[in-house]
């Protein structure tokens, strides 16, 4: 049997989604699916402004172009993240900070944003990895709060999920979403952001816009749209937004199903303490969408045994983020620093296949497989 470690759920409904949004335009940004995109994005968030890009990256230049992010700034960010949350600073010539994690969530450890904070900084960039805020989330907006700094989430992981009841993606000036092929809602590619100050929001429409008043000309505000900013090319295919609508319709059903995996690993390999950690969830404060489950092992050398003997058993498994600070490019941004947390779990972490559709006879043999891998180690 082989097990993917993700997979979209795409089925006839998305087919025919794909279609109709085929036959009802040009597949232009900004035609009936994507404003239908918007209105969704913004009833399952709460936000007041939703706006549909090419994909988070995107989403994240955006946010931190229209703050104002310039040369000789500083932006805090993780390093155990995509190389996209650091490269968002980069490309407006500011220097991406990195800052250690939390060992049990692995999101940003406020004690350490602090050490990092200088008069250059302007905001932090932060992750909600595996579609969870941090225990300490709130500590980290007090802080930002306290330094007048603005922060910027980084929620590629989090559609679905909140925190204290609230979407992840809110909390901040703007939120950053992914809808690759791998995420709970999959478009291939995709992206959006979400803001609730009126005057961000104008700033980045114009921004994804190259630098056009479009939106304007396209509520009837203005005759032609007219070049008024800086900007570039970041509007989503109507076509996308209707395989992202789709899903955004369904998205308690394919959260639920990745809960019941959630479950059965938990339930099923906590017997195995002494040699992997399990995913933390801050009770009563995180409802998790479950877009990652991680095991954290005690030692790298049973990490890597691990993923071989699940891949000889035709389970993909994997690692993730090397860390920004020790890549290539890192070094040269950031120089020679050391985050212990972030190197430690960086050597010792596999994601676990989890995805909406996955059978129980899936399920099963990845469990099976995993418990037997586990009492050989």
């Amino acid at each position: 049997m082989h097990v993917p470690l993700h997979k979209p759920y795409w089925g006839k409904l998305a087919e025919d989604a794909v279609i109709r949004a085929m036959r009802n335009g040009v597949g232009a940004a900004d035609g009936p699916e994507t404003k239908m995109m918007r209105r969704k994005l913004a009833n399952l968030t709460g936000v007041r402004f939703a706006i549909p890009v090419t994909n988070c990256t995107h989403a994240m230049e955006t946010a931190v172009a229209c703050l104002g992010v310039k040369t000789g700034d500083e932006v805090i960010v993780p390093s155990f993240t995509l190389s996209a949350t650091a490269t968002a600073v980069m490309i407006r010539g500011a220097k991406p900070v990195f800052a250690d994690i939390d060992p049990l969530t692995y999101c940003l450890d406020p004690k350490d944003v602090e050490r990092q904070i200088t008069h250059r900084t302007k905001g932090i960039l932060t992750v909600h990895y595996a579609g969870m805020a941090g225990p300490n989330f709130d500590a980290l907006l007090t802080l930002a709060k306290k330094h007048k700094l603005w922060v910027v989430e980084d929620a590629a992981h989090g559609i679905g999920s909140s925190y204290k009841k609230k979407a992840l993606g809110t909390f901040g000036m703007a939120g950053a979403l992914s809808f690759h092929g791998t995420k709970n809602v999959a478009a291939g590619e995709g992206g959006a952001i979400l803001t609730n100050n009126s005057s961000l929001s104008s700033q980045m429409e114009i921004f994804r816009s190259i630098g056009t008043d479009r939106m304007a000309f396209l509520a009837g505000k203005v005759s032609a749209y007219r070049w008024v900013g800086e900007g570039s090319s970041y509007m989503l295919s109507d076509i996308l937004s209707a395989l992202i609508n789709i899903q955004l319709d369904q998205i308690d059903e394919i959260n639920k199903d990745r809960n019941h995996i959630a479950a059965m690993y938990t339930t099923s390999l906590s017997s195995f303490d002494d040699k992997v950690q399990l995913p933390s969830i801050p009770k009563g404060m995180t409802q998790p969408n479950w877009h990652i489950y991680a095991l954290k092992f005690v030692r790298p050398e049973f990490r890597d045994l691990f993923v071989r003997k699940m891949r000889k058993n035709g389970i993909e498994v994997s690692a993730h983020y090397m860390p920004l600070h020790t890549s290539p490019m890192g070094k040269k941004v950031g120089g020679g620093c050391r985050l212990q947390v972030t190197e430690d779990v960086a050597a010792t972490i596999v994601r676990m296949p989890i995805y909406a559709g996955m059978t129980e006879r899936e399920l099963e043999y990845v469990v099976s497989t995993a418990s037997k891998v586990l009492q050989a180690i």
